[in-house]
């Protein structure tokens, strides 16, 4: 009989025990009580966990037409699978409370009184133990209601829906987070640029390449930020988007949300990332894509908007892009004038005989070598530059306004992107071939003879000099 109350007096301080430990567990998540279909919210999870340490686990079972995607994970890994959100941790953070979120969206078909249930499980002294959450309920309307573009519940915010199964952000601790910014095409205004703390932005270029398709270049200036950073552009419904240049970055895309995620920074103050955008069947007319930089300062998340870029899809995309490099090249003719002392006519006619020792002017040029030259070239050669631009095209581009299929190089000189052709041992050779473009109706900005040394870009008037040739009219 003593026995029997020594047992029972145990099994009930176990359980007092136990439930004391549970009661300084306390978890709670902020969702909402209404949601539109086709929307999605930031959720906050506020856990309450005392001095618990070491492995956990908290799950949170999602109905279906709902999606989880991580923003804060304090560390832990995150997947979602089979309606499953699951935050992982190896070990829990050491402060008593902390705080994670993840974006939850509703899918465009939802609708009704859905539910959300989540639990803790995590080891302690070798067992297994569970902290059920309260369970969230969220009224997603009647079936067929008219989903809305957004529901802004943090309108300076925008979203980060990050793919599932993809525990990147959880590696880092953190990204920015809000709601989806929706391009709005007869708002002129757009959304604006907003710098980051830390003095931290980046600038947007779209580059026509054909109709239907698009060169985007983002040049992010981070400064001397390291750690985790994530580019995340959104682009209009329908688009496709492309990898061309990630600066060592993950590229993903999902439905309308492109990002490059690096957990270490590149370590140079500025960063470029270049992405193809193809407008697949969409019809001409204006798009828009808005984006932000994320990144972490002073271990908190911090982020940059880069505002709003309107862009055309159709004939007057081209007809914009050939305005742009018309200016570039008058400009380009402008400064190779320039550098030449006036016309070739005037300058060349007194040329003196070739110098046989080290020539003057290989010394003056030293940075002047385009990097687009495809391979090392000796001697003095010759060729024909039949545009110049601040911004890259393809051969498409060339078909559809020049109708001009032939080959061509691209040179990066002095700051300009120069299209060239040939490659010519006589400067007549490459006269002629600039005579024979004109004749053909090309119709291009230039063209105009462009000469080198050693691969070296120099002046006309000093390939002639070393070269020993005449110039021709």
């Amino acid at each position: 009989m003593v026995n029997q109350l020594v047992l029972l007096v145990n099994v009930i301080g176990l359980l007092l025990f136990d439930t004391f430990l549970v009661a300084d567990i306390n978890i709670a998540q902020n969702v909402p009580a209404t949601m539109a279909p086709g929307s999605e919210v930031r959720v906050t999870i506020t856990v309450t966990k005392g001095e618990l340490s070491g492995f956990a686990k908290l799950q949170l079972d999602l109905p279906p037409g709902m999606t989880a995607t991580a923003i804060e994970t304090k560390g832990a890994s995150f997947t979602f699978a089979d309606q499953k959100a699951k935050f992982i941790w190896m070990a829990l953070p050491s402060t008593p409370t902390f705080k994670i979120s993840y974006t939850l969206s509703a899918d465009a078909g939802a609708s009704g009184v859905q539910t959300i249930q989540g639990r803790l499980s995590y080891i302690e002294d070798n067992e297994r133990k569970t902290y059920d959450m309260a369970t969230a309920t969220v009224d997603l309307g009647a079936p067929g209601a008219v989903p809305v573009a957004a529901t802004e519940t943090t309108p300076t915010e925008p979203t980060v829906t990050e793919p599932a199964n993809n525990d990147l952000v959880s590696a880092a601790g953190g990204a920015p987070a809000g709601t989806t910014l929706v391009a709005v095409v007869d708002d002129a205004s757009g959304v604006p640029p907003i710098q980051g703390v830390g003095g931290v932005g980046g600038t947007r270029t779209i580059t026509p390449v054909t109709e239907k398709e698009m060169l985007v270049e983002v040049v992010v200036k981070k400064g001397s930020i390291r750690g985790f950073g994530k580019l995340q552009e959104v682009i209009p419904q329908g688009f496709t988007a492309l990898e061309k240049n990630s600066a060592e970055a993950i590229f993903t895309t999902q439905d309308r949300i492109v990002k490059f995620v690096w957990l270490n920074l590149p370590a140079q103050d500025e960063i470029k990332i270049v992405y193809k955008l193809r407008a697949n069947e969409l019809p001409d007319g204006e798009y828009t894509i808005d984006g932000e930089f994320g990144y972490l300062l002073n271990d908190e998340t911090q982020k940059a908007v880069l505002g709003s870029s309107k862009f055309f899809v159709g004939p007057k995309a081209l007809e914009i892009l050939q305005q742009q490099l018309a200016a570039a090249a008058e400009k380009e003719r402008q400064l190779a004038a320039g550098q030449q002392g006036g016309t070739e006519t005037h300058q060349v006619a007194q040329a003196e005989p070739a110098v046989k020792e080290q020539p003057v002017a290989q010394q003056e040029h030293p940075k002047q070598q385009g990097r687009g030259i495809p391979a090392p070239e000796k001697g003095v050669t010759y060729k024909v530059q039949i545009t110049a631009a601040h911004r890259e095209v393809g051969k498409s581009y060339f078909v559809a306004r020049h109708h001009y299929s032939g080959d061509f190089s691209i040179e990066r000189h002095q700051g300009w992107i120069k299209y060239v052709t040939g490659s010519f041992g006589q400067y007549s050779a490459a006269r002629d071939k600039r005579v024979d473009y004109v004749r053909a109706g090309h119709d291009f900005p230039g063209p105009f003879v462009t000469a080198y040394n050693n691969g070296q870009r120099i002046t006309v008037q000093e390939a002639l000099v070393l070269s020993s040739q005449q110039w021709v009219q």
